[in-house]
């Protein structure tokens, strides 16, 4: 039983009649269909504020319950998730894919009007055979916006960070080479007081390091900024940049280092603020345990899986994520398996990451994965890396299943390797 049925009292799950609401959702506004039993009862389109879901509440107000069926469009749906929730009424949000390939005919029309008919259709003639998605409960919710905003601040920084590269690779292309990566506090502030070699006319490394010293944190030792001055100091006698020093570029640099040091801010801010959040979840603890997942890679995999107990089994997981294995054969033609890739990918993202994590770490951790990945890439016929990473991964998720079914923290004593 799905989320929304729940949501219906017991004599209405048991056959009654009911109406059926299908629902075209778009940017701001919907179209409805109002059936029953197969015949169109009303059809209307509601705004996505208070005046437009109250009409949406008094049209459906009817002696007989009504159950909507609408797919899930990103952000745009989640208002009608929320007000169904706090209205108590029936739903059934559907993947947008199933719902494609279960309204999908030899004849193609496709306006919002129809959509929100066969919509309802579906709710009608194959209820029994659909999957609704289940929303995050509000706790979850709130972790997967969390976790969904550290990717974004992420992203964004990696992309400033690309700028800052090609424009270094014109005024000062060697300090690429000596900062990898750059985004690092001493690498931000050497590129911002000497993006070409010019700046360094009148320096020598000694002096280089006495102002660096006095404005990096003093934890960052004396030793690594004396060698790095001498690094750039050397690389500034032979450089021979693509810009002149009073170029435009000059300047845009000062500014691309602000901007990733403000995003270093955000982005270690809220990684304290995941992992804390996170942790007050009971599988927080049980996940972290495996070595080499760590804290904030965990945070992020709950947030973008939601409850791990509501899989059935690891396969589930393993579909929600995209891993699952795409199969194509016929007759005497069979195509390589392939994984579908129709999942949750910010979650295949993280799981990738945890496995890389994993193998980065091997020579201080016990890990049955880690082995597992090892013994695949052995023998006489060893399997490209990427095989490898994707069977690690479903090795995972049955190490996260197994752990968070039977409440344990992880012993490698008692896997299987």
């Amino acid at each position: 039983m799905n989320e929304s049925a729940k949501l219906l009292p017991q004599k209405y799950m048991e056959g009654d009649k009911v109406h059926v609401l299908g629902i075209d959702v778009s940017r701001g506004k919907s179209n409805c269909a109002l059936l029953h039993d197969h015949t169109v009862i009303k059809e209307f389109q509601i705004i996505h504020n208070k005046s437009g879901l109250a009409k949406l509440k008094s049209i459906i107000t009817s002696d007989l319950p009504v159950m909507a069926v609408f797919e899930t469009t990103g952000i745009y749906s989640r208002v009608l998730t929320r007000f169904f929730i706090d209205e108590g009424m029936n739903y059934l949000e559907i993947n947008p894919l199933e719902s494609s390939i279960r309204m999908a005919g030899l004849r193609r029309q496709k306006t919002d009007r129809s959509d929100a008919v066969k919509l309802a259709l579906l709710g009608i003639d194959q209820k029994s055979l659909i999957h609704g998605r289940r929303p995050y409960s509000r706790p979850y919710e709130q972790l997967h916006l969390m976790a969904h905003r550290y990717l974004e601040i992420t992203k964004e920084r990696s992309r400033i960070i690309n700028h800052l590269h090609a424009a270094l690779d014109q005024t000062f292309p060697e300090l690429n080479d000596i900062f990898n990566p750059i985004r690092s506090v001493l690498g931000l502030t050497f590129v911002s007081l000497f993006p070409h070699p010019d700046f360094l006319t009148g320096y020598i490394p000694g002096t280089m390091a006495k102002q660096i010293i006095g404005l990096v944190s003093p934890k960052i030792h004396s030793d690594l900024i004396v060698r790095r001055c001498n690094e750039v100091w050397q690389a500034g006698q032979l450089s021979y940049p693509a810009q002149p020093a009073n170029s435009f570029l000059t300047n845009q640099i000062h500014s691309y280092c602000e901007e990733i040091q403000r995003y270093n801010q955000a982005h270690d801010l809220l990684k304290r603020q995941l992992i804390t959040y996170a942790k007050t979840f009971p599988e927080f603890k049980l996940i972290a345990s495996i070595p080499g997942a760590g804290e904030i890679s965990t945070a992020l995999l709950l947030g973008f899986t939601g409850k791990i107990a509501r899989f059935p089994s690891y396969k589930q997981l393993n579909a929600y994520v995209g891993i699952d294995l795409r199969r194509i054969q016929s007759g005497g033609f069979k195509e390589a398996d392939r994984i579908n890739r129709r999942g949750q990918s910010s979650a295949r993202y993280i799981m990738f990451e945890m496995i890389r994590s994993m193998l980065r770490n091997k020579a201080r951790i016990d890990n049955h994965i880690v082995d597992y990945y090892y013994k695949l890439k052995k023998g006489p016929h060893p399997k490209p890396d990427m095989v490898a990473m994707i069977a690690c991964v479903n090795r995972l998720d049955r190490t996260i299943m197994n752990l968070v079914r039977t409440n344990q923290i992880y012993n490698y004593a008692r896997t299987s390797h």
